[in-house]
């Protein structure tokens, strides 16, 4: 039997080409058994009375198993691109703001020595997303469409200042709309633990000021960009100075007295809200961890901004 591609002779009963690996046809079938439909071909088993009169069926099983598993692996990437594509046009909409996520734990908050941050006491926070830097002014004026900061000689990555708790909620709002996730302003409870860090330092993660901290002694009355000191033990930036930090609780100088231990959220009552960490016009005793200061939720201080918390 010749090879119908290499022309390679083979034995009648040889199934493929030795040399080329094609398909070899079936013999053709001798005079005597073209009449006799008892006889059948070795190779296929047919006939060869009957294949002369019956075409073959072709198998059509392999083909449609193929079909099915090229349709699977399409329908599988195109999932896959799907969610790929939310997940980036999903950051996009969160102003590449970087969360870390800062896990639960318990803390001795307040300071005995300070009236404002007395008396010390224990708290235990769940786990939450916190932004690690201060919203800068680029993130508030793409929400906004405005840039509110009084202090911005040192740029779009500065941290936006000079706005009030009021706004920030309207911030909070818009940008809440714009995808998936939620957003809200942290507990105080929630900032100073961030603020420690499960650590005994002085300051947002060391006892040297000068290295996570711009204040009145190194500032020189400027704020500056986030992110230039170190960060503290959950890589959260500028914890401490630049620019105080609004957080969500109202101010009652008794609360830490009857405060929950479990996630507090502030007394359900009061004219001010609180800010946290000090700022650039902060000496370093100001920009401790206990440190507390409250205002008008309507006030626009000039060294004041925020963080954000991620709802999981």
């Amino acid at each position: 039997m010749e090879c119908p591609k290499c022309r390679r002779t083979h034995p009648n009963d040889a199934y493929y080409c030795a040399r080329c690996g094609a398909t070899l046809p079936c013999p053709e079938p001798s005079a005597s058994a073209q009449a006799d439909f008892s006889l059948f071909c070795t190779r296929c088993g047919r006939s060869p009375a009957a294949a002369q009169s019956t075409p073959p069926t072709p198998n059509t099983s392999q083909p449609k198993v193929r079909k099915s598993l090229l349709w699977l692996l399409a329908v599988t990437l195109v999932a896959w691109i799907g969610v790929m594509a939310w997940y980036f046009l999903g950051q996009d909409k969160y102003l590449d703001m970087p969360f870390v996520i800062v896990p639960q734990g318990c803390f001795q908050m307040g300071d005995d020595e300070t009236p404002r941050a007395a008396p010390k006491h224990e708290v235990c926070v769940d786990w939450f997303y916190m932004s690690q830097y201060e919203v800068t002014q680029s993130q508030w004026e793409s929400v906004m469409g405005h840039n509110p900061s009084s202090l911005n000689s040192c740029g779009q990555n500065c941290p936006v200042n000079g706005i009030t708790w009021e706004q920030i909620q309207l911030f909070i709002q818009k940008l809440n709309a714009r995808g998936t996730f939620k957003f809200r302003l942290p507990t105080e409870a929630e900032w100073e633990y961030a603020c420690r860090a499960g650590e005994r330092k002085r300051y947002c993660g060391s006892d040297d000021g000068d290295l996570v901290a711009w204040h009145q002694g190194n500032a020189r009355g400027d704020i500056h960009p986030v992110g230039q000191k170190a960060p503290n033990g959950f890589q959260l930036y500028d914890m401490s100075g630049n620019v105080w930090e609004w957080v969500s609780d109202r101010y009652d100088e008794n609360y830490y007295t009857i405060s929950p231990k479990t996630n507090p959220k502030g007394p359900p009552d009061g004219l001010t809200r609180i800010f946290r960490g000090g700022s650039i016009k902060s000496s370093p005793e100001f920009i401790r961890p206990t440190q507390r200061n409250h205002g008008d939720p309507k006030a626009n201080f000039g060294d004041l901004g925020f963080r954000l918390v991620r709802i999981p």
